[in-house]
């Protein structure tokens, strides 16, 4: 991976970030990031202790959204990589300190470049939880490193919807199938625990095959926690972000096959990178 990341002191240093406007519950509170400092990751502060209040929130580029999840998959993705979670604190990752290389660890850090407009929306519920405060706060902070010049990696994080009509087994489809798009993990609610076994199906042929057991007992060997009510298919368990990823390049087809024992839709949180311009090297070839 030959970028400027790789060749700067990796030492992310706390930083404030600027106050969010329209806090209130049912708004759509906003959070305009500075460009051209890297995030290593963005701390909303809060005094919503449950995260369910949290609707959504998005990270977005000139107006699109390049990561968009709820409140409750924030606490759920740092649960599972056995992150500190503290009640009223959600944490945007972006570089994953998790990882055992600078590689791995730094390949997702979100390069800001300037000129462009970076925002963070939060949207509250209209009606929260009884425990919620009655005048919610929230105040941001970041993890930040040294400008870059270029960007060539963009972290992204969405949520998207699988159903299986029936009982048995279900492929799905993947439609972003591209050489520059490299999933790292993959995480199914699953309330009910009615996903037997999962596989991976490129080109007719078999990547990956599970039954769930298993997959958590996985899990656990590599230190990563199986949160209650989820599935997850953790591609870089091992601690190697940049080698372990499944790259989603395929001729004619990429699947993802579930095995149920009962019908229903499955909500689908992807974190994936990805590769946003060439390395110079690869130009040159």
């Amino acid at each position: 991976m030959e970028t400027n990341l790789m060749n700067t002191i990796f030492a992310p240093r706390p930083k404030e970030l600027d106050p969010v406007e329209g806090v209130n519950w049912g708004n759509r509170c906003s959070l305009r990031i500075v460009s051209g400092p890297t995030y290593h990751d963005i701390e909303l502060v809060t005094n919503i202790t449950n995260p369910a209040d949290i609707e959504r929130v998005e990270v977005t580029l000139n107006g699109s959204p390049i990561i968009s999840c709820s409140g409750e998959a924030l606490e759920m993705m740092q649960l599972h990589r056995k992150n500190y979670v503290q009640d009223g604190r959600y944490v945007i990752s972006f570089g994953d300190a998790t990882l055992r290389t600078k590689a791995g660890v730094r390949m997702s850090d979100l390069v800001t470049l300037p000129g462009e407009i970076w925002f963070v929306y939060i949207q509250l519920k209209e009606t929260p939880s009884a425990s919620a405060p009655t005048i919610p706060t929230i105040r941001a902070r970041a993890h930040v490193l040294p400008a870059q010049s270029e960007r060539f990696y963009m972290p992204r994080i969405k949520q998207l919807t699988w159903h299986a009509a029936a009982a048995g087994r279900t492929p799905f489809d993947y439609p972003e199938r591209s050489p520059f798009i490299n999933i790292r993990r993959i995480h199914m609610s699953d309330p009910t625990d009615s996903i037997d076994r999962v596989r991976v199906i490129r080109d007719n042929v078999e990547e990956l095959n599970v039954r769930r057991a298993d997959n958590d007992f996985d899990l656990l060997v590599a230190k990563k926690d199986p949160i209650p009510g989820w599935l997850s298919l953790n591609f870089i368990r091992y601690g190697f972000g940049a080698e372990g990823v499944l790259n989603t390049a395929a001729r004619s087809q990429l699947q993802f096959e579930l095995d149920k024992s009962a019908p229903g839709s499955i909500p689908v949180l992807i974190e994936f990178v990805e590769q946003v311009k060439p390395f110079p090297s690869q130009v040159a070839a």
